[in-house]
């Protein structure tokens, strides 16, 4: 029966059985013992007269085997008390997958996010998401780019390289052309078939756009309601972040904030939130947000026993007869 308390060395070795370690005093005094015992004698002439011849090599190595069954002792002790080594099981992380819906309407051009530089909208978001697919070492995410139609860019990978291509190569669709409009539905939607039936622990869509609904508001037969999304999203277990980009569509007044209702409406039926960041650093500060909200806890530390028993049996095997050997061939004693 193993203790459910033992001894823990600094390799990290812990003794299961460690009263087993009581048989090397036993051994020990066993030895002790015997080698006290007065030996049988036979009558021969006074040991005085061999004082000159010196003693050999045999003669003084003549502890050897006593030794030997010393250090046997104490080997087949610490065998016996069943010596373990626990190593730490690799934790079996089960990430996320994560799309990322950016839009990419000419809208996007627009370049309000710093005051003192100019920076558009397209590489703020751009930069930013980068920077947060980098982070999410354990995490598939993948890549939307939407304006009429939504697109699959990047498929869910844990390649953060090939992402990051993905993401520099994205910009904005032409200015006035047909497909330059605003499928938040369409968008939404193909998000949640990105992420399909996967094991993932938890579905993430970060929807990240500077406008409103477009496409469906003006042909409802030609694109997918944003609520209906939102309403897919939930069914498939998908939580929905919205991100709100810029300061709104210039006029005569500066800015003209939208109220960014869809988005407001689809974070909160599918259980994510809504940001509206007006500045780079606001940006940043969101996707520095979203990653503190999709974490996965870290299951606790696992441990694997392996039994290290055989390299003192071996030993004390090996020794005690070594020691018995020498004891008959080399070092044998007349009474």
């Amino acid at each position: 029966m193993s203790a459910d308390l033992g001894w823990l060395g600094l390799s990290g070795v812990m003794l299961l059985d460690p009263w087993f370690l009581l048989t090397i005093p036993c051994a020990l005094l066993a030895l002790l013992w015997r080698s006290t015992r007065p030996r049988a004698s036979l009558p021969t002439a006074a040991a005085v007269l061999f004082a000159a011849a010196g003693r050999t090599l045999r003669q003084r190595l003549a502890w050897l085997p006593q030794a030997g069954k010393v250090a046997a002792a104490v080997c087949l002790g610490v065998a016996l008390a069943r010596p373990v080594q626990r190593d730490v099981l690799p934790l079996r992380e089960q990430g996320i997958d994560i799309v990322l819906v950016v839009d990419t309407s000419s809208s996007m051009l627009a370049t309000d996010m710093e005051r003192t530089q100019t920076v558009r909208r397209m590489d703020a978001a751009r930069q930013r998401a980068e920077e947060f697919a980098a982070a999410r070492t354990h995490d598939r995410v993948g890549l939307v780019a939407f304006a009429r139609y939504a697109e699959l860019r990047c498929p869910l990978t844990l390649d953060e390289r090939a992402l990051g291509s993905f993401l520099a190569a994205l910009d904005t669709v032409p200015q006035g052309s047909e497909i330059d409009l605003t499928a938040i539905g369409t968008a939404v939607a193909k998000g949640v078939q990105v992420l399909g039936k996967g094991a993932a622990k938890s579905k993430v869509v970060v929807l990240l756009t500077d406008g409103e609904e477009t496409v469906w508001t003006r042909d409802p037969e030609a694109a997918i309601a944003p609520m209906d999304a939102a309403k897919l999203a939930k069914d498939a277990g998908v939580r929905v972040h919205t991100i709100g980009l810029g300061n709104g569509v210039p006029d005569a007044y500066g800015y003209r904030p939208p109220s960014f209702r869809d988005l407001r409406a689809i974070a909160q039926e599918t259980g994510g939130q809504f940001f509206q960041p007006r500045s780079d650093a606001d940006l940043a500060e969101v996707y520095a947000r979203i990653d503190e909200l999709e974490k996965v806890e870290l299951e606790d530390p696992r441990y694997r026993t392996v039994d290290r028993f055989e390299w003192p049996l071996g030993c004390g095997l090996a020794l005690l007869l070594l020691a018995l050997l020498a004891e008959v061939l080399v070092f044998r004693r007349t009474p």
